[in-house]
């Protein structure tokens, strides 16, 4: 049984090859609710080359009860 699912392993990973994206890690600080589209614009605008193609992952810090300014913490808390 073994040597079938390692077979069967290796015909789907021949079907369907690994896909190898990018994942690269930012950080801001920000409002509650602050959509993704706008936190890239930001980040962008910060000079951060973020391109559609690759995966994006945006941790927003934000303060109970209150909104805090857009901020850029990328290079503490980002990856």
């Amino acid at each position: 049984m073994r040597d079938l699912n390692a077979r069967l392993q290796k015909l789907e990973r021949a079907i369907r090859p690994p896909r190898h994206r990018t994942q690269r890690h930012f950080a801001i600080e920000g409002p509650k609710d602050l959509p993704r589209d706008a936190a890239v614009a930001f980040l962008r605008e910060c000079g951060h080359d973020i391109r559609d193609d690759e995966g994006a992952i945006i941790r927003i810090m934000v303060a109970p009860g209150r909104d805090l300014p857009l901020k850029d913490i990328t290079d503490r808390c980002g990856r």
